[in-house]
């Protein structure tokens, strides 16, 4: 799997285990009230989860862009120590 899918696939498992839980309640013997409850009781702890799996993907990506960063800078730098030295020599 690529790094790429990450998110993707997490998302997908993340919404049919939603679906999974409701499909589960729906086909449970409860009275209604109580039905109602677990639903939204189940709905909130997944759009928990999303939400929880969102901001950790967003700080990996943050750190990956941070590093990228510093990366480009050191190059920068490189490039102007290299131009300064070609053009005093």
């Amino acid at each position: 799997m690529r790094r790429n899918d990450i998110p993707r696939t997490v998302l997908t498992f993340a919404l049919g285990a939603g679906i999974g839980a409701v499909v589960a309640l729906l086909l449970a013997p409860k009275a209604g009230e109580e039905l109602r409850d677990d639903i939204v009781d189940s709905v909130n702890d997944g759009v928990n989860q999303i939400r929880s799996t969102g901001k950790d993907l967003r700080r990996r990506a943050q750190k990956v862009v941070d590093v990228a960063k510093d990366h480009v800078q050191d190059a920068l730098d490189a490039g102007d120590r290299a131009y300064s030295q070609a053009k005093n020599a």
